[in-house]
């Protein structure tokens, strides 16, 4: 399979963390709940670190654009705050649901602001920050596989 770029990497994550929400709200037992929220958190967790570490800091410097990443860590603050909150009540529904709407609204943000910026950016090369970015998903997601 030929490698995907940065940005169809993310995508991909962003794409399964949508899956996981749908299963989660068609789950009927608990324990099946708890252990999709887990997996959710934790798909999150690791996507933000990667995008903190390795994509916001390329994209900042190929576009200039502070104002768009500043905002991409306040939602992912915002996440987290909620990731935090799902991990203590994994079976919350509502709360499951409110993770779920500020994550899809991050996602909408990143596929029509910053993902055509990078896209457009010179000096960008999105095929080597694919390989930066698996490589740290790797590290990040060996001390507790899915």
């Amino acid at each position: 399979m030929p490698q995907q770029d940065a940005l169809a990497l993310l995508d991909a994550d962003h794409n399964k963390v949508a899956a996981l929400f749908q299963q989660y709200k068609t789950a009927h037992d608990d324990n099946r709940k708890r252990l999709l929220a887990q997996q959710i958190c934790q798909e999150l967790t690791v996507h933000a670190q990667i995008e903190e570490e390795i994509f916001y800091p390329a994209f900042g410097r190929a576009t200039g654009d502070q104002q768009l990443l500043q905002h991409s860590r306040k939602e992912h603050q915002e996440a987290r705050e909620l990731i935090s909150k799902v991990e203590n009540t994994p079976t919350d529904a509502r709360l499951m649901l409110e993770l779920e709407d500020a994550v899809l609204h991050h996602v909408n943000d990143e596929r029509e602001k910053m993902f055509p910026q990078a896209r457009k950016a010179q000096g960008l090369d999105l095929m080597q920050l694919a390989t930066q970015l698996e490589a740290r998903k790797s590290e990040l997601m060996a001390p507790h596989p899915a």
